[in-house]
């Protein structure tokens, strides 16, 4: 019933909305949240695009846990979510929009850093700095990375809060730290440190956006 309600509050709303604004879905107000590990670079190339394609359309943006984003998505406090699959949710529409490579993040002067590839399977040899527990990219991390994943007993693991946080304990020579590609330029480079790339098969994550099934304005265009 509780479901029910909210559908049809939803559609009153964009009933409201469609009227107000001349059915124009492109000036209607868009909510948006993302992963922690995915809102601080993916944001900024989507707000410079949104004001290429849709002007007039008011941007709110969220950065908050998966399970937090599944929360306000399912209960329509943000109309779509950009989170990493696997991701389920009853009512809930998910569509890929790309594949990203992990990336290995050292010191400038790590033994690793003269190699133009790093294999996986080292990185239960390493000082390791990941994301606290919450964040879904340590889960993934963990997973793709076997010799993590079955003896992190036995890995020496320092946790940060974020991925510039942990950039930041690399660059003071604290550890290693395994981060997604989008996280390695811009103006988040530092002289410090350096990123190399996985030896093949490299642990990936698939981005993908998440909007309710009910949500008005759910067409391919749009996103």
């Amino acid at each position: 019933m509780v479901r029910q309600a909210q559908t049809v509050l939803e559609q009153a709303e964009s009933i409201k909305e469609l009227a107000q604004e001349g059915k124009d879905q492109l000036v209607s107000p868009l909510r948006v949240g993302a992963i922690y590990t995915i809102g601080p670079y993916l944001f900024p190339h989507m707000v410079a695009q949104m004001q290429v394609r849709a002007p007039q359309m008011p941007l709110y943006i969220e950065e908050n846990f998966t399970e937090n984003l599944r929360l306000k998505i399912r209960n329509g406090e943000l109309d779509a979510i950009i989170i990493a699959l696997p991701f389920s949710e009853p009512d809930i529409l998910t569509r890929p929009l790309y594949e990203e490579p992990f990336m290995m993040l050292l010191p400038k002067d790590h033994p690793l850093s003269d190699k133009e590839q790093i294999d996986s399977q080292v990185l239960h040899e390493q000082d390791l700095l990941l994301l606290g527990e919450g964040h879904c990219f340590r889960d993934q991390v963990l997973e793709s990375c076997p010799t993590l994943g079955g003896g992190k007993d036995k890995v020496s693991l320092t946790e940060g809060s974020s991925l510039e946080t942990i950039r930041m304990m690399v660059a003071s020579g604290l550890g290693s730290s395994v981060i997604p590609m989008s996280a390695t330029g811009g103006h988040y480079q530092s002289e410090l440190v350096v990123t190399r790339p996985f030896k093949i098969p490299a642990p990936t994550r698939t981005v993908a956006i998440a909007w309710r099934a009910s949500f008005p304005a759910h067409r391919p265009s749009i996103y």
